[in-house]
């Protein structure tokens, strides 16, 4: 059982970590409780909820009659004078930490209950604040210096904030602790320093705010000053930059020289940001880089290397950042630091792939090759080379991928480079498969045991891979395991593009399953989301809605997906992309312009006869133009394309079929593999055959199976066709 108590909604790492906790939980004996204040909410409404695992349960304020009886409570007498107890009861609202603050003020003061004259604050704050008040000078003042620090301090940080001595902070530290302001830890994350908790995060704050803000700047350069004397800077990075930070807000805003704590605070965030980025921490990381470029100097030589760092987090965690990185590219090429402004050169191409635009990815994939190519090796260069095979791979030119792949990953054992030597591994894994070379599947599997192993982000990568290469060899249930791991490590690492990627992934099995209200209902939102921001996965997001459009009659809105999808397509150019658009197409025209879907099924054989018919990213998107071969009389091309190739996956053995016109064959392939809506349109197209052949028997058989699964889907298209074979079958 874990316990996190007044969450706060600026927490992201905190939260976005407990989210991720949730969801691994499935099916695991843990639970998470977390407490927080209605503000979280407010400020991130979906946290913690839609989930069949997670539950919110929101605590209504307490009755007056309950309110009252815990005064009572508090207070050890049954009876408060009814004026007293009324406006008491007025002013707490419900709120049972009003009532306990009152009892504690009460309590310090050595206030009479019944006395006409008794203060009655109007909040929570203010009773916290007049208890504040009633503290003697130095007691407020170590617990302002506490306040700085956290809701967490230590002894030796108040100490040395408020300038006392050990032996004198602590006395009044006990005092403190008998007060019910603070707590003393059993134990201390700081060796050989007793560690202190605020008793409530309100005490904390209200604390703090009572404090000027010039007073505040100093004592938050008192408490880094403090931190720095610890020693393992790199530790305690994340609270350098903090009280750094806020000292110089604070200073700006109450019009001090902010120089020297400007020039501190600038280092101490990209240090921050570095071990953030190192931890993969990417979202974090990207905040810190953030503020420390708004404070470098635009001369300063170490400036194209902290945009550099900060844009490649932007990529990770935005997909955004190409002038961040154009400007950080130019400044550490202008410094003849080649290595670094070749990996600027890939990011670039990477962002611009993101957005579906092949031909500038490659333009920036090559140019950061050749900066690199008399170099010797090293992690940049391994790492250009790596990307260029990566992008060759996913535009089908396996062989040179392969090649390219080896050549990094030689780099990366050489150097013992662990995270590229499982990017090179994925990359070659995935060319391998596209050849037809099934070892592929075990590079990518030896990709991801390394990068699990090293907690790199890479794991999400290979994940989301492993499960297109298996959906590719038929595997759907497995497949769909793959995305759900590789979802669950992509909300950790914060990668904005991997959740994007692995959403939009997650939905497929739906489609396949037959949950095409919940399919549909999921794809319009990714489509509303891709269109106002251009991503690469709007083209399958498309061909997939389309198919449900298609079959439930909606002609005109599956072929407008099918005409989306295929000038998106065009751009991006990658046959994982374009092929399966041009299947769609053809497919969702096939019966009201049967010259256009001729058309783009050649184009598609074209394509793919001139790679040699590779096994790029087989999948269900074979099915689509097996169906429509037969219908344009190009079924010849694709029998002939067979016979040229081996090692053939479930999805071109059921195109084969069809196009062989052994429709039930194909649909029991389909039925193998999980793919209900193929079996289903299979089995349509098989009774078509057998009706048309006379055999009544075996057509109705294929009929009743067909239609059971139609109807269940709501194929208002294919129920009337199934029900008019029906007929004529009868």
């Amino acid at each position: 059982m874990l316990v996190f108590e007044d969450l706060h909604w600026a927490d992201d790492g905190l939260l976005d970590f407990v989210d991720h906790l949730v969801e691994w939980a499935s099916g695991v004996p843990i639970l998470v409780v977390g407490t927080a204040r209605p503000e979280l909410l407010a400020h991130r409404a979906g946290w913690g909820g839609g989930k069949p695992n997670a539950a919110t349960l929101s605590l209504s304020p307490l009755s007056d009659d309950q309110t009252a009886r815990l005064l009572a409570a508090l207070l050890e007498r049954s009876v408060l004078p009814a004026e007293t107890q009324s406006a008491l009861l007025q002013r707490a609202g419900g709120n049972p930490l009003y009532a306990e603050e009152f009892v504690r003020m009460v309590t310090d003061r050595g206030l009479d209950m019944g006395d006409e004259d008794l203060p009655l604050p109007e909040s929570v704050q203010g009773i916290v604040a007049a208890r504040l008040d009633a503290l003697s000078q130095d007691e407020k003042a170590l617990l302002q210096d506490g306040a700085v620090i956290g809701k967490v301090f230590w002894l030796g940080a108040a100490a040395g904030i408020g300038n006392l001595g050990r032996a004198t902070a602590e006395e009044r530290l006990h005092h403190l602790e008998r007060k019910e302001f603070v707590r003393r830890e059993r134990r201390t994350s700081v060796a050989a320093e007793n560690e202190y908790a605020f008793r409530h995060v309100l005490v904390r704050d209200v604390a703090y705010s009572q404090i000027p803000r010039a007073r505040r700047s100093e004592k938050h350069r008192l408490a880094a000053e403090w931190i720095e004397g610890l020693g393992r800077p790199d530790d305690h990075a994340e609270m350098l930059a903090h009280h750094y930070s806020s000292a110089l807000e604070l200073a700006g805003a109450a019009g001090l020289d902010t120089a020297a704590l400007s020039e501190r605070a600038r280092l101490v965030l990209r240090e921050a940001g570095d071990r953030a980025f190192a931890l993969s921490a990417y979202t974090t990381a990207q905040s810190f880089y953030e503020r420390a470029v708004e404070l470098w100097p635009p001369d300063d030589p170490d400036r194209p290397l902290l945009l550099f760092s900060y844009g490649r987090v932007l990529l990770l965690v935005e997909q955004s950042g190409v002038d961040v990185l154009t400007e950080a590219r130019d400044g550490l090429l202008a410094a003849g630091d080649l290595r670094t402004g070749a990996e600027a050169e890939t990011l670039i191409g990477e962002t611009l792939w993101l957005q579906g635009q092949q031909d500038q990815t490659f333009e920036h994939a090559r140019a950061a090759a050749a900066l690199v190519d008399d170099e010797p090796s090293s992690y940049s260069k391994a790492y250009v080379v790596a990307n260029l095979s990566r992008f060759l791979a996913l535009a089908g030119e396996h062989q040179e991928a392969i090649r390219l792949g080896r050549e990094a990953l030689a780099m990366a054992e050489e150097l013992q480079l662990d995270e590229i030597r499982a990017f090179a591994l994925n990359n070659i894994g995935i060319s391998r498969l596209g050849t037809g070379d099934r070892g592929g599947l075990d590079d990518v599997e030896q990709s991801l045991a390394i990068a699990v192993a090293i907690n790199s982000a890479e794991s999400v990568r290979a994940y989301g891979n492993l499960a297109t290469m298996l959906e590719g060899l038929g595997e759907l249930e497995r497949a769909s395991a793959m995305v759900a791991e590789g979802r669950l490590l992509g909300e950790r690492f914060g990668l904005s593009e991997a959740r994007r990627w692995l959403r939009a992934e997650a939905v497929r099995p739906l489609y396949f399953r037959g949950e095409w209200d919940a399919a549909a209902r999921q794809y319009d939102e990714f489509i509303a989301e891709f269109e106002e921001d251009s991503y690469w996965m709007e083209a399958p997001c498309r061909w997939m809605r389309g198919r449900v459009r298609l079959a439930r009659g909606d002609t005109k809105a599956a072929q407008d997906d099918a005409e989306r999808a295929l000038d998106l397509a065009r751009i991006a150019k990658d046959p994982q992309i374009l092929w399966p658009s041009l299947a769609f197409a053809a497919r969702a025209l096939s019966a009201t312009d049967p010259r256009r879907a001729d058309a783009l099924a050649a184009e598609l054989l074209s394509d793919w006869r001139a790679l040699g018919w590779p096994k790029t990213g087989e999948s269900d998107w074979l099915a689509d133009i097996g169906f429509v071969l037969p219908r344009v009389g190009r079924e010849d091309e694709l029998l002939e394309g067979a016979a040229q190739t081996q090692n053939h996956t479930p999805w071109f053995e059921a195109a084969v079929a069809c196009a062989s016109a052994d429709f039930r064959g194909a649909a029991d392939v389909y039925a193998g593999m999980g793919a209900l809506p193929e079996e289903a349109y299979a089995r349509l197209c098989a009774a078509e055959a057998f009706v048309h052949d006379g055999r009544r028997a075996e057509a109705d058989g294929e009929l009743q199976h067909s239609l059971a699964f139609w109807r269940s889907v709501g194929a208002t298209a294919y129920v009337r066709e199934g029900e008019t074979l029906l007929a004529e079958s009868a």
